[in-house]
């Protein structure tokens, strides 16, 4: 299911002033997608909900699952039924249509293999078409992995949880909410285990305890959420130096990529990829919808796996608009 958004007056002014001096046409126009997507379905970071788990999920603590995979690919083919079966991309796959940027984290490169896997023809050999995923080492890229490490901007949440120090929020926050808010219909599921039931509830081949589902199926997302949106600085923990720092980079790209194609003489603008594809994280994703005015989709639980932004820039007898729909 989708929900779409047209942004046309709900933007910023920076957005809209990137957008000003263009011609105004008859017919709605797509002129570019940009898409950012959280990685597909993976194990806990740490942990696991049964002694079954780590047999089951074989590859590991973060790593994507099968699951992930199939889910990514599926996604994939339905970005094929919106963008290349409709002509907008050529099925061959063009290089200069398409670029692909990733987080350098294992479960964010598999997602974006599997993903881009499904969307093109497979050769006359039926080999599958992959295109060139970009990345950059994690330690580095302030684009797709959030900046969490710096010792200021965390006063808000210092205060709240009464920390002792500044030093490594990030993580001590999480422990400190575990103490204080862990959701009473949680009360008989260890707290440290709320990455793993959550990650794990899906997953059909893993028999959780009906105490685990029952926590993971709703209470313990709301918690996470929490502590993502913390992470973020966004919604209820709003923090202008957090939410820049985790999607301030990626708001400034995809604004330059939007006021690239609204301003070029041609369609497709020359130089320019019909279609940008950014696999992320879901503190990234979070901090995003919270500039671009779409957190509420998310209902205060955590985003699934998979879940995407789309930004569709398009041109229409008004002039040119940015229409977000949330996958």
């Amino acid at each position: 299911s989708s929900l779409s958004l047209s942004l046309l007056s709900g933007m910023n002014s920076l957005l809209l002033l990137s957008l000003v001096g263009v011609v105004a046409v008859a017919a709605d126009e797509l002129l570019s997608v940009n898409v950012v997507i959280r990685h597909a379905d993976r194990s806990a970071t740490s942990g696991w909900a049964t002694p079954q788990s780590p047999s089951i999920l074989f590859r590991g603590n973060g790593e994507l699952t099968d699951d992930g995979i199939d889910n990514a690919f599926a996604q994939g083919k339905d970005f094929k039924e919106r963008y290349v079966k409709s002509g907008f991309i050529d099925k061959r796959f063009l290089p200069s249509e398409v670029f692909v940027r990733s987080s350098a984290v294992n479960r964010c490169l598999m997602s974006a293999a599997s993903f881009t896997n499904a969307m093109f023809k497979e050769t006359p050999k039926d080999h599958a078409v992959i295109p060139p995923i970009f990345t950059k080492d994690d330690v580095d890229d302030g684009l797709l992995v959030p900046l969490l490490t710096c010792t200021d901007g965390w006063d808000d949440v210092v205060a709240r949880l009464n920390l002792s120090s500044n030093v490594n929020v990030f993580q001590t926050s999480i422990v400190a909410m575990m103490k204080t808010e862990w959701p009473v219909a949680c009360a008989t599921v260890n707290p440290a285990l709320v990455d793993a039931i959550i990650a794990e509830l899906p997953n059909k081949l893993i028999d959780l305890p009906a105490n685990y589902k029952a926590c993971a199926q709703g209470p313990a997302k709301e918690f996470m959420y929490k502590y993502i949106e913390l992470l973020a600085g966004a919604g209820n923990s709003y923090n202008e130096l957090r939410l820049k720092r985790v999607a301030g980079l990626l708001t400034n790209e995809l604004l330059g990529n939007f006021a690239a194609v609204a301003n070029c003489a041609t369609v497709p603008c020359s130089g320019q990829p019909k279609m940008r594809v950014y696999y992320t994280h879901d503190v990234n994703v979070i901090a995003l919808s919270q500039i671009f005015g779409v957190l509420d989709v998310f209902e205060g639980v955590t985003p699934a796996f998979s879940s995407a932004l789309v930004f569709e820039t398009r041109r229409n007898a008004e002039g040119v608009y940015v229409k977000v729909i949330i996958f």
